[in-house]
Parts: C-alpha cells; sequence; structure tokens
C-alpha cells in the first residue's frame, strides 16, 4: 500500500490552480481543453517531459476519464537534481503554471513564458488538499484518484459566488477548518501563534507551535531588520502554518479577517510588545457558517471527512498511533456517550492495551483536530458524522523504538505539566533536524510552564539558553541525538567558552554580550547538558569543564527534565531545591514518583 499524507495542509493556497488540476478530470471543461490543446502540446515541442513517451500517455490518460494514478498525477521526483532543473513527470505537475518567466524554444522560435509546469512537490500538496477536501476520491486499494460530484461542480462553477459556496461546503467538511473556525468564534481575535497551540495531536513533533511569548521577546530583541525578517517569514511552528494557511482559505471566501495583533508579554522582569500581523477574526458570515458544522440551523450537519493520515503525522509511530485513534472514532461513531474505560476496554477487545491516561490525550486530540466531541466530566460523545475513514485491515504493531519508549513511560509519570511537553522527546531523539525547537521548547517548559526566568539564545558564539531563579543562573547546552550523547572534547571546550565568557563578562571577548540576559543579582551559575540519553564519561568530561572555569555542571536527560517539572509544578520540589542539584558534577536523576 503507499504511504499517502492526507490531512493535514500547510502550502496551497490557489484555489484558482486547485480547480484547474480537478479540470483534469473533466472532458469538456475549460481546462481539461486546455491541457490537451495548449499545454500538453507546448510542454512537448518544448522537450520539457522527463521522457518523449509522457506526452502521447498523457493525452490517452486524459481522454479515458476514468480514475487516475497518483504517482501518474504528482510525477516523480527530481532524481538528484535540483527541482528547478527537473522536467515534467505528472499530469498534476503540469496543470500548475509557475510564477516564474523563463526562456524556452517552441517549433524553433525563442519564446519568454511562465514555466509551465511544477515540481512533483507542489503537485502533491495540491492533491492532497483535493482529497482532503472532497474533491478527489483516493482508493486505497489500487492508489488511484477520481473526482467527486463536488468536484465536477467546482470545476463547472460558472460565478465566484458559486465557487466560494462550493469552495465554503468542503471546507466545514474539513476537521482543522472547524477547529479554527470554533477557536476564532469563542476566543475572539487571535495570532497564528494562538490557533496553531491549540490545533492538533499538541503531544507529537508533527504539530508544534513556537511559543507567542518566545517569539515577541526574540523579534523585540532583535538586533536587526533582517532578523526581524526571518523571525516574521521563517519562525513558526508546523502547526501555526496549517492555522496561517487555513485562515488564507477563509480569507478569501469572507469568513475570516486578517488583522494585526498587538500582544505584550511577560518573560520575568521584562515586558515585550509588538504586533503580529499573522491574526485573524472571524466574520459574521464565518459565525453563520460555523453554527452550519454545528448543525445549529435548518440545514443538516455536514459530515466530516476524516482520511486515516489526519490522525498523526511525524511521529515515529504514526501508523500505530493512526489504527488506534481510527478505532477510537468508529467506535464513537454510533453517537453513544462513553467513558475513558469503555474506550480502553473496546480498544483491549481489539488487541490494542492502552492506559486511561494514553487515551485522555487521544481524546484530547481528536477535539484540536477539529472533531466535534463532547466531554461533560465522565462521558464522551461524538456528534459528527464521519465519512473517509478506512478501517485497517491488519493490527500494525506497537513501536519499540527509544523514543516510544521513554514517551510512553514519562506519560504515566506526568500529572501536572501539559503532555505538549512530550514532543520535548521527540526532539532530544531526533538529531539534528530537530535541534533549534529542542532549545526552543526547553526554555517553554522552564519559562512558560514552571515560570522560571529564562531565554533562548542559540546562533553563533551563544549557548542555546539560559535560566535563573532567585540569585542562581545555568548555561543550557541541548543536544539532540537518536542514539544518546557522549561530550566529547569538543563539545566540552565549546561549554568551557560559554563559562569563562560568563565568568570574564568581557565585551571584546565576545561582542554579543549574551550573559547580559541574566538579572544583575544573579552570582551563582551552573551549566547542563540535556539531551535524550547520555554515554561515556560524563562525570570525567563535567569535571574538566569545573577544572578549567570554577563552575560546576551536570548532565540532564529530557525525560528526567520533564519529571522535575511535573513534581516542580505539582508542588512537591520548590525551584531552590532543583536549580541547587546543577552543581552535582554528575547526570542527576529525578526520584518523585507519585502514582
Amino acid at each position: 500500500m503507499a504511504n499517502r499524507t492526507f490531512g493535514w495542509i500547510q502550502n496551497p493556497s490557489s484555489t484558482d490552480t486547485l480547480r484547474n488540476i480537478l479540470g483534469i478530470f473533466v472532458p469538456g471543461s475549460d481546462f481539461h481543453t486546455f491541457m490537451v490543446s495548449e499545454r500538453l502540446p507546448l510542454l512537448a515541442s518544448a522537450g520539457l517531459f522527463k521522457t518523449p513517451g509522457l506526452y502521447m500517455d498523457f493525452q490517452k490518460i486524459l481522454r479515458r476519464n476514468k480514475s487516475i494514478a497518483y504517482d501518474i498525477l504528482k510525477g516523480q521526483g527530481a532524481g538528484g537534481e535540483s527541482r528547478s532543473k527537473a522536467k515534467c513527470s505528472g499530469l498534476a505537475q503540469a496543470a500548475v503554471t509557475g510564477q516564474q518567466f523563463k526562456d524556452y524554444v517552441v517549433d524553433g522560435k525563442n519564446i519568454r513564458i511562465k514555466k509551465p509546469y511544477t515540481d512533483d512537490w507542489t503537485a502533491d500538496g495540491f492533491l492532497r488538499w483535493a482529497v482532503s477536501l472532497g474533491f478527489l476520491d483516493y482508493n486505497y486499494a489500487d492508489d488511484t484518484c477520481c473526482i467527486t460530484n463536488s468536484g465536477v461542480s467546482l470545476v463547472m462553477a460558472k460565478t465566484p459566488k458559486e465557487k466560494n459556496t462550493i469552495l465554503g461546503r468542503a471546507y466545514l467538511s474539513y476537521p482543522p477548518v472547524c477547529r479554527v473556525l470554533g477557536l476564532l468564534a469563542s476566543k475572539g481575535h487571535l495570532t497564528k501563534f494562538e490557533i496553531g497551540s491549540q490545533l492538533g495531536f499538541t503531544d507529537e513533533a508533527g504539530f508544534t507551535s513556537f511559543p507567542q511569548n518566545i517569539w515577541v521577546q526574540a523579534y523585540e530583541e532583535a538586533s536587526d531588520d533582517k532578523e526581524k525578517n526571518t523571525l516574521r517569514s521563517d519562525t513558526e511552528g508546523s502547526s501555526d502554518k496549517y492555522a496561517r494557511m487555513i485562515c488564507g482559505w477563509l480569507e478569501a471566501i469572507g469568513w475570516v479577517n486578517k488583522k494585526p495583533k498587538t500582544v505584550k508579554e511577560n518573560i520575568g522582569a521584562k515586558s515585550y510588545t509588538c504586533i503580529i500581523t499573522s491574526a485573524f477574526e472571524i466574520t459574521d458570515l464565518g459565525i453563520a457558517n460555523y453554527n452550519k458544522a454545528l448543525g445549529k440551523t435548518k440545514d443538516p450537519r455536514i459530515s466530516k471527512f476524516v482520511y486515516r493520515e489526519m490522525l498523526a503525522s511525524k511521529a515515529s509511530d504514526a501508523n500505530y498511533l493512526r489504527m488506534r485513534r481510527s478505532i477510537i472514532l468508529m467506535y464513537l461513531e454510533n453517537h453513544t456517550p462513553r467513558t475513558l474505560d469503555e474506550i480502553k476496554t473496546y480498544l483491549a477487545s481489539k488487541n490494542i492495551k492502552e492506559d486511561l491516561t494514553t487515551i485522555k490525550d487521544d481524546m484530547t486530540g481528536l477535539i484540536n483536530i477539529g472533531m466535534d466531541i463532547e466531554y461533560d466530566g465522565s462521558c464522551y460523545i461524538l456528534n459528527d458524522n464521519i465519512e473517509k475513514l478506512a478501517p485497517y485491515q491488519e493490527q500494525i504493531a506497537k513501536d519499540t523504538t527509544d523514543t516510544v519508549a521513554v514517551k510512553n513511560r514519562a506519560r504515566l509519570r506526568l500529572h501536572n505539566i501539559d503532555h505538549k511537553y512530550l514532543t520535548l522527546i521527540d526532539y532530544a531523539f531526533s538529531g539534528k533536524d530537530k535541534c533549534i525547537d529542542f532549545e526552543v521548547y526547553t526554555i517553554d517548559l522552564l519559562v512558560n510552564e514552571l515560570a522560571f526566568n529564562g531565554v533562548h539564545l542559540g546562533g553563533t558564539r551563544k549557548p542555546d539558553g539560559i535560566f535563573y531563579h532567585n540569585n542562581n543562573g545555568v548555561i543550557i547546552d541541548n543536544k539532540a541525538y537518536s542514539k544518546g550523547f557522549t561530550i566529547s572534547r569538543g563539545m566540552a571546550d565549546e561549554m568551557t567558552r560559554y563559562v569563562q565568557e560568563n565568568n570574564d563578562r568581557n565585551p571584546e571577548r565576545n561582542p554579543n554580550q549574551w550573559w547580559l540576559n541574566f538579572s544583575d543579582n544573579v552570582n551563582h551559575f551552573n551549566f547542563v547538558f540535556i539531551s535524550s540519553l547520555f554515554k561515556g564519561n560524563i562525570e570525567l568530561m563535567l569535571n574538566n569543564i569545573k577544572q578549567s572555569t570554577g563552575v560546576e555542571g551536570c548532565a540532564l536527560t529530557v525525560e528526567n527534565l520533564l519529571y522535575f517539572a511535573d513534581a516542580i509544578k505539582g508542588g512537591d520540589m520548590h525551584k531552590d531545591a532543583f536549580i541547587n542539584q546543577f552543581g552535582a558534577g554528575k547526570e542527576i536523576v529525578c526520584t518523585i514518583h507519585r502514582t
């Protein structure tokens, strides 16, 4: 079975391009005629097909008016070349016109036109969007797509009003749209960060939201306009991007207004104020249509399209999570109130053994993706009718990787802190790809959940972060390693340099003066390495740093960081007792365990 990723859309936004791709499936439509008579001949004449035979193959497919294989629509990747140089290899690629003008030779003549095709990644984004909104039907058995009645209606729509009506109905069948509308309807003017923090399975690395107060602090303390522009354009979590894209769709049909929001954030003793431009309000038209999704109007409730891929994203055990959550949704489909114990028993009957904490987190996540699930304090009831959710034909084994094992173990011990911080485990074991996320969400935990003073630093010639309480300050070095971290000589030298810079506080030694982020009253310092697991002679390397700097430090696994955090939040440990352990000269372990 092919591995597709329906359900979560980050990049496509042009409904005109979406409509063109759907037109591939509708003979006689304007775009189908254009493809047959103009676009495909142009690509052939200019030698832009990956192989010459694709021209006739695509012409035959367009004339068949049947389902089309997904790979034929999406096409192939660049095959080692850059995307910009890859030739056209898919029908959906050929349906998308690029933004940049390029020079081509067609029938012996030089012409300059916009690039008449796109890459497979962009084409795949539009296809996943079409499937997720119910305009295309996807067949798991043979990995093909065919157009639905609503897809045909969108292609044949004559007026903007008719087009927007069809799009609006499709959006209401897409759970994340309903989640975004619900948040805006209940909470008013929200930034993308405020929406993103409540969108998706927030305890998984595939649904990240950049902490707004940390973003505001970074933006206001940015050294120049270039750094500010980078923060505006590139610094957001995956859920923040989902939120921004969805609001963009809804803005285009008049359901949402984009309206900059002035936000004030306090971090420690400092206050920061800035304007976030990616902020949104729901309109009266949006509220009226959201009520349709809830079944509060004379119109019948609109069914939700739920593809299994929506039920997990980048988790290492995503396939198992999707199966488990699919079974839960199917169990709730008859709209009977169910307790957590009843859901647990039903899962066990399907050979899925999970604890109540895990199931509760699943239910929270299902609500956060946009399922209309009510909870009265004891029972959950699903109000939605579901379509597209295909049952699994075989059992998927539970993942046994270190990441999953640690996460499952930690989930049972965390009673006080928000379970979104379980994503720290994903980041710690992810390797270098998520090192910045690991740094940011460590500070998020310390500052936003535990109310320490602190700041994410990172970048050139700075430690990853610092935090402090009363007169005690700690220098942080996050190390994301999938198989565990050994403090090498180079890593120890780097920490030694940071500690010595803080000791000397000489701007000539380091002009960025990162140590000024500590409060003036902080006069006792330690350092910490935080990672997934530790290997090698950790105590020797920690002692070497102490001998060079006179400052003691420790090592701390992300799992134990979470346990310490939970103990502090639950009142079982004082902040002073926690921060005093950072001079231990060894790996520190939380022994507090509340069952």
